[in-house]
């Protein structure tokens, strides 16, 4: 075998972002061949993503899902600050969960930190069960989970 060597991308370009991408993709390849040999036959992922469109369709907020394992990762949910408080934020919650029972989920997790929607998470039904401390310096990183039952 010949000589292994390491390669870094911090990725502040867009060339690195894409050479690493294409690298990334290989690693994802290996690690979905693990999986499927540990659980057997598994759903490695299936995005779920929901928009809130203007009348001219421009995005005001949305959420990004992935269902993997009979689970909904939420990855991310955004309103437009004009927009909050509205029930936007909960009406795209409940809809990418709605998918996701519909695609056999059970569960949901998510993380947010404490500077973001911790309370919006908990009045919507998700609990905390792990907490980060000084992530970024001076905040928390919380992950919550819900079922979805």
């Amino acid at each position: 075998m010949s000589e292994l060597k390491t390669e870094v991308y911090v990725c502040e370009t867009r060339e690195q972002r894409e050479e690493s991408e294409a690298h990334l993709a290989a690693v994802y390849r290996g690690l979905s061949e693990n999986i499927l040999k540990q659980c057997g036959p598994i759903d490695l992922g299936r995005a779920i993503r929901v928009f809130l469109k203007d009348g001219a369709g421009g995005i005001l907020g949305g959420i990004d899902g992935l269902v993997f394992g009979k689970w909904l990762y939420v990855k991310l949910l955004w309103v437009d600050a004009s927009l909050r408080g509205h029930g936007h934020g909960t009406q795209l919650l409940r809809r990418v969960e709605e998918e996701a029972k519909r695609l056999g989920c059970r569960n949901a997790h998510l993380d947010t930190y404490s500077f973001e929607a911790r309370p919006f998470y908990e009045k919507n039904g998700y609990e905390v069960f792990a907490t980060l401390d000084d992530f970024p310096p001076g905040h928390r990183k919380h992950f919550l989970r819900k079922a979805l039952d």
